[in-house]
């Protein structure tokens, strides 16, 4: 029985991509967070199964998750794309084929489990997307039973069951940039009783168990609207009373999942007080942005000890940060507009934004950077190209960080000047989030009361 548990050993060309993971996610997107990563360090087969919003973008995410290499199941259509075949291969990934992709409906999928139970047996880790096919939709899709097969076909072979978890992928906007990504790993699915009924059975309570798993860890919503109001109020929510702006992901995560819930029961039980709260929220919203200020604004008091920490924070942004991020700026402007336009382009849906802009940024930042290495070896020498080479990172890092928080920084010195100028305004936006505070403590209390919150 020991001897199918020799580990995988990695060669040079896997640890270098999962270096390159982690700069390319480090690179691509303002903030990650990670929870329950650390189920990862159980050395035994363990299978992943993730929801699948972004394409590649999703697999070289969750390699960033871990130190161990983590093997993706890939349709087998990618491997005909030369650049994505290098990479696959690298990356040990499992090719399964499709009857769609296939011209006469007949799929030969025996190589794909025989492969799969072979890097479970070394205790090797698989990455999965059960919905079958990336895309944009609010919900999850209905799962294919190939995971379950896997999972059952392994136990029948081994004796040993893989543990396998869920893993929600919930980014903040799919079509932006640089946005913000959270990667909630749940707990292992129970599957110990699975193999009681007949296989067509199992599988399928298998399958169920797993959507299931995998449902508390994104969030689903019918219509983009409701994500949208109950954003808002989590934003009401967390910016008020001196709250900080950088609230944390997985609890954003919490408050959305909640207040998802507690909208759906409301608007069945008092749908008029909802809508009634909702044009109040909207309207005071508006009153906010067309001013630039939010709760948190509002919030502060601008005392003699904030107006000085305010100041030097604003003399070290102006004196050390921004020069640095200008340097990195000039350095990076090219590739990092090039990528930028040309992801857009190529990919054909929100689900394919994240992939194309890793793969054209990896081609254009990797040419821009190496051809103006040369210009200034050629011009300056060896030691000035080593310099120069040393800089690029760390300072086109520093100007991704001020691009993405130039607008706050601009914002906070507006809003700083217009409420120290005028006390009556300030005091008319506490009245009115007072107001909306009372009409969302009372909704809030509704649906605790009847458990929904």
């Amino acid at each position: 029985m020991e001897e199918h548990k020799n580990k995988l050993k990695l060669g040079v060309s896997q640890k270098l991509w999962q270096k390159l993971c982690c700069l390319f996610v480090v690179s691509f997107y303002k903030k990650i967070e990670i929870t329950g990563a650390d189920i990862l360090n159980n050395i035994r087969p363990i299978i992943l199964c993730a929801n699948h919003s972004n394409a590649l973008a999703d697999a070289v995410l969750l390699q960033y998750t871990s130190k161990r290499l983590i093997h993706p199941l890939a349709r087998s259509g990618l491997f005909k794309n030369p650049i994505l075949k290098i990479i696959l291969s690298v990356w040990q990934a499992v090719p399964v084929y499709r009857r769609q992709d296939s011209e006469d409906g007949v799929v030969d999928n025996d190589a794909m489990f025989i492969k799969a139970y072979e890097m479970l047996a070394k205790n090797e880790v698989l990455m999965i997307f059960p919905e079958g096919q990336s895309h944009s939709d609010l919900q999850l899709k209905q799962l294919k039973t190939g995971v379950s097969r896997i999972i059952l076909g392994y136990k029948e072979k081994y004796n040993e069951v893989p543990l396998v978890i869920p893993i929600g992928l919930n980014f903040t906007n799919t079509v932006k940039f640089r946005s913000n990504v959270y990667i909630n790993f749940g707990k292992p699915v129970e599957i110990e009783n699975e193999w009681s009924l007949s296989e067509e059975q199992d599988v399928k309570t298998l399958t169920d168990r797993i959507m299931m798993a995998m449902k508390g860890l994104v969030l689903e919503v019918e219509e983009v609207e409701d994500l949208v109001f109950v954003k808002q109020v989590e934003r009401f929510f967390s910016l008020r009373h001196k709250k900080s702006r950088k609230r944390n992901l997985s609890q954003k995560f919490k408050s959305h999942k909640l207040l998802l819930t507690a909208n759906e029961y409301l608007h069945k039980t008092v749908p008029d007080k909802v809508d009634e709260f909702k044009h109040h929220l909207r309207h005071f919203n508006r009153l906010c942005n067309k001013l630039g200020i939010n709760d948190y604004n509002l919030s502060v008091s601008y005392n003699s000890q904030m107006i000085r920490k305010f100041v030097l924070r604003s003399f070290f942004i102006i004196l050390v940060v921004l020069p640095v991020g200008l340097y990195g700026f000039i350095n990076s402007f090219l590739p990092y507009l090039m990528t930028k336009i040309s992801s857009r382009l190529l990919s054909k849906g929100d689900d394919q934004y994240d992939t194309s802009k890793i793969l054209t940024g990896t081609l254009f930042f990797s040419v821009f950077w190496f051809l103006q290495t040369q210009v200034v070896y050629s011009l300056s020498g060896l030691n000035a190209a080593i310099i120069y080479v040393v800089l690029l990172l760390p300072t086109s890092l520093t100007a991704l960080i001020i691009e993405r928080e130039q607008h706050q920084i601009i914002d906070n010195l507006r809003v700083f000047i217009i409420l120290i100028r005028s006390g009556n305004l300030r005091r008319y936006l506490l009245k009115k989030r007072k107001n909306i505070e009372k009409e969302l403590a009372s909704l809030i209390k509704l649906a605790r009361n009847n458990n929904q919150y």
